[in-house]
């Protein structure tokens, strides 16, 4: 019974957004340097959904300096886990 209020719990928490440009990847991890010059990690597990517009991406597609809004949730003693990453497409000159 716990468990499963557990898991209802988390379910229900709404996802957190992340703006930034991608400062490191791996194929379990991604660090953004957010607008205020921090640096944010996030996990990457088989549920990470990756996007460049409505293209699904592997994470070797990932570069550094890539323009990213990440969607995560938060579990109890990890890192956020990003829900869906999504690259923004760079303005063209």
């Amino acid at each position: 019974m716990l468990l499963a209020l557990a898991a209802l719990a988390v379910a229900e928490t709404p996802l957190a957004n992340f703006d930034g440009a991608v400062h490191g990847v791996s194929k379990k991890q991604i660090t953004i340097e957010n607008p205020e010059g921090n640096l944010v990690d996030f996990e990457i597990n088989r549920k990470t959904r990756l996007m460049r517009g409505k293209k699904q991406i592997s994470v070797e597609d990932l570069k550094t300096g890539d323009a990213v809004t990440i969607e995560a949730r938060q579990e109890v003693e990890r890192y956020l886990i990003a829900v869906t990453i999504t690259v923004h497409e760079k303005p063209k000159d």
